[in-house]
């Protein structure tokens, strides 16, 4: 302190000031302290303002290369999340069969209707009450008036039998369904389910048809998927015109199934669509093409007839086509799909069907209904959004987890 005392005095004299004292010294050490605080924090400030005005306000203002990094850094992310689906499973983990896929997406119908059936027997003989209570159950599954007085005219037979308990009422429930819906299975084309490298190259051409809302792109998308898997070569004409969205949703799942897509523009007459997908495959000695026509409501008239307008213009081309139409139908709506089927199948004469969305409807009756009334084959049944929760449609399979019989 003193050393520093006798430096400032000798500077105060140079000032004519008197010599200075340690409040001196302490003052002028405050002094320089606030002054490098001060010019510190406006260096900083300077800094971080420079820095802000060169990064960019939005992704274009980056240059054109950092930009281009950008974006393809966004893509492979976006291709690792989808690729998580296809990727086999982690070590120890056992991919659920279609049986057990099937089970559990049947689970609200079997909880709801026919697990009631079965419980409401279990506790009392088949009096009158009981059989009419069971009617009541069976409309609630939209089986059909006609298929539930036939069960009740059946069971009323069997309750005079002695041994007739609950196993056996289950037993009789499930040959009576297999009954309806075995027939018309023996009529539908194997081709749909398996594709034959023996064929390969004789186009065959499947027309999907249904209104908006059922399914029916994403279950072409899978079909695509399907039939790829198998070594077929695929033709996919993306008739839907009308919904920019629809014709989006189906070229993603051609490019993962590796499926050829035709599109034109929207709005396009979707008739010309289908000509030129049927064209492009029979050039490219294509396996299938598949046609994925416009939404219609079945209780329009002028819709229908366009509908049967792209089923004839195909015959320009080859005069079998199409070698199978196929509706694909939501489970939920219920009865209202046994009229949805009667006037597809009446314009176009239907060869098949597709019931989707059967995991989250606990309407399954309406399946042996449709069967029934119009004596088409289900191809397909949908439990789930996965390509695996599509797979073809097998009578024993289906009642079995409908009914939970081992």
């Amino acid at each position: 302190m003193d050393t520093l005392i006798s430096f400032i005095s000798e500077i105060y004299k140079n000032f004519g000031i008197e010599s200075a004292n340690a409040g001196d010294v302490w003052g002028i050490i405050s002094v320089m302290l606030i002054t490098f605080s001060a010019t510190s924090f406006l260096l900083r400030r300077t800094d971080a303002t420079q820095t802000e005005d060169k990064l960019p306000k939005k992704a274009t203002d980056l240059p054109e290369k950092e930009f281009q990094t950008t974006v393809e850094d966004v893509q492979i992310l976006e291709e690792k999340t989808e690729l998580k689906e296809v990727l086999p499973l982690e070590k120890g983990v056992v991919e659920p069969t279609w049986r057990e896929r099937l089970t559990k997406g049947l689970a609200r119908s079997r909880s709801e209707v026919w697990g009631k059936l079965e419980n409401i027997f279990s506790g009392e003989k088949l009096s009158d009450d009981v059989l009419d209570e069971l009617e009541e159950i069976l409309y609630t599954a939209d089986i059909g008036p006609s298929t539930a007085g036939d069960i009740i005219e059946e069971l009323r037979k069997r309750a005079k039998e002695p041994n007739f308990d609950s196993a056996q009422f289950k037993i009789f429930l499930r040959d009576f369904l297999a009954a309806i819906l075995s027939g018309p299975q023996e009529k539908l084309d194997q081709s749909l389910l398996t594709f034959d490298s023996s064929n390969a190259g004789k186009t065959k051409v499947i027309m999907v048809v249904g209104v908006n809302g059922a399914g029916k792109t994403t279950t072409i998308g899978k079909l695509a998927t399907k039939l790829t898997h198998q070594g077929a070569k695929v033709v996919v004409g993306a008739c839907d015109t009308f919904r920019a969205a629809a014709v989006d949703q189906l070229a993603v799942w051609c490019e993962r199934a590796g499926a050829h897509m035709v599109r034109a523009k929207e709005g396009a007459n979707p008739s010309g669509v289908g000509y030129q997908a049927l064209e492009e495959a029979i050039n490219m000695n294509a396996d299938y093409c598949i046609l994925d026509t416009a939404g219609r409501l079945h209780t329009k008239g002028n819709l229908m007839d366009e509908l049967a307008k792209s089923k004839n213009v195909l015959k320009k081309l080859d005069e079998t086509a199409p070698h199978q139409t196929l509706l694909v139908i939501d489970a939920i709506t219920g009865q209202n799909a046994l009229r949805q089927a009667e006037e597809f199948n009446q314009t176009l004469g239907l060869t098949g069907l597709i019931f989707t969305k059967c995991d989250g409807s606990s309407k399954a009756g309406s399946a042996v209904s449709i069967v029934k009334n119009l004596n088409v084959p289900i191809a397909y049944i949908g439990v789930g959004e996965k390509v695996e929760d599509l797979n073809h449609f097998k009578v024993d399979e289906y009642l079995d987890s409908l009914l939970q019989i081992s």
